[in-house]
This record gives C-alpha cells, structure tokens and sequence, in this order.
C-alpha cells in the first residue's frame, strides 16, 4: 500500500491508474462537510469579535449598516447554544470519525501521528502569540489537531505492540471496545456521575492565565476537566470517536482498500473532495487567510484595529 503523507491527511488507493492515486472518496467527502463547516464557523467568530477588535467600529460602522447587520448575525450564531452544544460536536464527531477510518488507510501511523502533535504544538505556539498580539482569547490548548495527533499516536504504539508481540494486526473488535470505554466515561464526567462535573468551569484567556488558575490546568484540559472556549476537544469522550471510527474502518476496508461509493469520483463533487483530501493544510491556513482578508477589506473601508 503507498504510504500517506503525514501531513495531508489523504487516503489513497494501493492501486494506480493511468499513473494517478486512486482515492477512497467517501472518507474525503466525511472529512470535507465538517471541515466546510468549520471554515464558517470560524469566520462567523472573527466576524462577532470585530466590534472588540477594531477602535473606530462605532464611528465607520454608520456608513456600513449590512456590514453591521452581519456582524450581529455572527454574534446571534456563536451564542447559539443549540450550535455550541449540539451541532458543533456531532459535526467535528463526524471529522474526528474520519479520522479514525484514515487511520486504518495509512501505512505510517506512527510518522502521521508525530508530526500531526507537531503541527499541533506550532498552532498552540501560534495560537498563544496571537492572543497576545490582539488582546482577545484565541489560544488553543487542546484542539482537534491535538486529539488527533494523540489518538494516533496511542492507536501506532498498540499497533507496534500487536505486531511486534502477537505477529498480528490491532483486532477491530480492541479498538471498538477502547473506543466506547473512553467516549462512555467521557459522558460520565461530563454528567458529574464521575467525580466533579465535566468541566469544572471555563478558562478563558493565555496560556499564563490557566497555569495561574492551576499548575496542572493543561492536563485537566486535555482529559476534559477543563474547558476552554476556543477549539477544545478533550481526551474523554473524542478519542473514544477517533477509535470508533478506526473499528468500523477497519471492518469496511479490511479486505478490499476501495471505495465503496464509487459514483462520488464524478466531477460535481470534485470541489469537496478536494477540500477532503487536503484537510490538514486547509485547517492550518483558513484562518490567517481569513484574518489577513478581513483586515485588507476593513482597512479599505476605514476601519483601524
């Protein structure tokens, strides 16, 4: 099987034709729809936070009433509870899902799963020093590229392990069972059946304000027992999603590494599958691409941060 780029995300075919990869469309077409999503739902946050970010909002904004219009429309979308609480985990559910099927599909998990908790790390860096720059809370502690890099990891060592150990393939069943385990204790602290209640409280702002509320906030965060309201994806419950997805990828692909839906390969559906199989570099680039867009537009208009 033709190893996958680690740092793509892509899921490709052993075999060739006409010397192109063939691909696996519907897990590119699983990753493209939350990842659309997230691209909106990102510009909507920069969109709401504009009134903060911007000094001379109020005078210029009179000139620009849809502009306005739009801004308050974002706000009413990141207030929503309904798509904090429901729709934005099924769909980042549904990303994470992917995930795990991709994970079935790669030849190097182990590679892939190292330099996704490297670019992981960079964008918490990244992250940590655009707070500072705007003053505002933008920091990622643990995201999904962070749950990503880890699920991985954890699923390669107990891969090393079976073929090193036991001369066999991680049975789908293994994953299965880790995955409910870890997603079902997940819901059981976020109920506060298990210990204090998931999570304990929100911690806003830079990474020095969390280690102010607790040496070991980071860690909480990453297992779920603190929140954080800028892309957080703790441990319990989403690793448990990742390997759930690994399990059924497996019983889906085990024998026969094609796609099932062939029919998806026709060009309609070209634009999402381009945006499927290039996951990783849209998640990383969206966002500047949309701050540098949003402040050549507004800077043309009069705007001033």
């Amino acid at each position: 099987m033709t190893d996958t780029p680690a740092w793509n995300e892509n899921v490709f075919l052993p075999e060739t034709t006409g010397g192109k990869k063939k691909r696996i469309y519907e897990v590119d077409l699983l990753r493209a729809l939350p990842l659309f999503l997230v691209v909106l739902f990102h510009l909507c946050y920069d969109m709401s936070i504009l009134p903060q970010l911007i000094a001379n909002y109020r005078e210029v904004v009179v000139d620009y009433p849809s502009l306005h219009h739009l801004v308050l429309f974002c706000s009413d979308i990141m207030t929503n509870e309904i798509i904090h609480d429901y729709l934005v985990p099924f769909f980042a559910g549904m990303f994470l899902f992917a995930c795990g099927v991709s994970t079935v599909l790669s030849r190097n998990n182990l590679k892939r799963a190292l330099v996704l908790c490297l670019w992981s790390l960079l964008l918490s860096l990244g992250s940590f020093l655009l707070s500072d720059l705007l003053g505002t809370n933008v920091f990622i502690g643990w995201g999904i590229l962070h749950i990503m890099g880890f699920s991985i990891l954890c699923y390669s060592l107990i891969e090393i392990l079976c073929r090193k150990a036991f001369q066999r393939e991680v049975p789908a069943l293994l994953c299965l069972g880790i995955g409910i385990l870890v997603y079902l204790f997940g819901l059981l602290l976020r109920s506060g059946f298990v210990g204090p209640a998931w999570p304990v409280r929100y911690v806003r702002g830079t990474l020095l304000e969390w280690l102010e509320v607790n040496p070991l906030a980071f860690l909480y965060s990453a297992l779920g027992y603190y929140g954080n309201s800028v892309d957080w994806w703790p441990i319990f419950p989403y690793l448990g999603v990742i390997f759930i997805g690994i399990a059924f990828g497996k019983g889906l692909y085990a024998e026969k590494k094609e796609s099932r839906l062939p029919f998806l390969g026709k060009k309609a559906f070209k634009p999402l599958l381009f945006l499927g199989g290039h996951t990783i570099w849209v998640y990383l680039l969206h966002q500047p691409v949309i701050i540098v867009v949003l402040y050549l537009v507004l800077s043309s208009m009069g705007f001033h941060l």
